[in-house]
């Protein structure tokens, strides 16, 4: 674990089957408490490594006391259940990302349903439609399925300690993903929003919005105006040229 600036601790977290080697976490210092932006997979490697992590600042899982998804992914979102578990930690997610956890996680059956019937609505053959319906099955396994005890919608602050981050709602990799930013400090913790190589994933399915690459768009011009010093992305290092990343991704 890297201490970015005081009280901001980056950790990696592996990936188990994936083509990106790890997932960042972020972790800031309160008093006395800690708050964890994102959780990695629920896997036991990942829950072993977050340990492991944790002690090196001299603290364990039981200190956390709130834990932010930045959305509802497996990678962001998956351990939060088993950290609840273990910390009696408050989780937060936004309300969005929340509406779709018993579909997405729990009970597939009708999301499996309205998968194939978008797909064969859009022309996809039908001996292709099986192996795609069912592509995403299998991150179930990584997810201990649990709603927030906080729903966010965005424009919310968040303290701890000095900090007081502002959730900004940057909807388009998932409807409910989310932004924390720190003003006074100029660093954005990013998820999958900003990444500094890669662009995310934005995909038309049943629980996206009806145009999720318009949502994209809107969300990241949404960053252009914040002054940002540090931004901390879901995957790959963190940077510091937010408006040049913008620039990029608009191209």
């Amino acid at each position: 674990m890297e201490e970015l600036k005081p009280g901001i601790y980056h950790l990696e977290l592996p990936l188990p089957n994936a083509y990106l080697s790890f997932s960042n976490a972020y972790l800031i210092k309160g008093d006395g408490d800690y708050l964890l932006f994102d959780t990695g997979w629920s896997t036991d490697e990942v829950l072993d490594s977050l340990e492991k992590q944790l002690a090196e600042t001299g603290i364990t899982l039981a200190d956390i006391s709130q834990v932010i998804a930045s959305h509802i992914h497996p990678d962001h979102y998956g351990l939060a259940g088993k950290i609840k578990e273990l910390s009696q930690a408050q989780t937060a997610l936004h309300y969005l990302d929340a509406e779709s956890i018993w579909a997405r996680y729990v009970e597939m059956a009708d999301l499996l349903d309205e998968v194939k019937s978008m797909l064969s609505r859009h022309g996809v053959p039908d001996y292709v439609v099986p192996p795609l319906q069912a592509a995403s099955l299998g991150m179930a396994r990584f997810v201990v399925p649990i709603q927030p005890d906080i729903k966010l919608r965005g424009d919310e602050t968040i303290s701890i300690g000095s900090f007081n981050f502002q959730v900004i709602w940057t909807p388009g990799h998932s409807v409910g993903h989310i932004c924390l930013y720190e003003p006074e400090q100029k660093i954005i913790m990013t998820g999958d929003h900003i990444l500094p190589t890669i662009s995310p994933h934005i995909g038309l399915h049943p629980q996206s919005s009806p145009n999720p690459l318009g949502d994209y768009l809107n969300s990241v011009n949404k960053l252009k105006e914040l002054e940002v010093n540090l931004v901390l992305p879901g995957h790959g290092a963190p940077f510091r040229d937010l408006p040049k990343r913008i620039r990029e991704l608009n191209q």
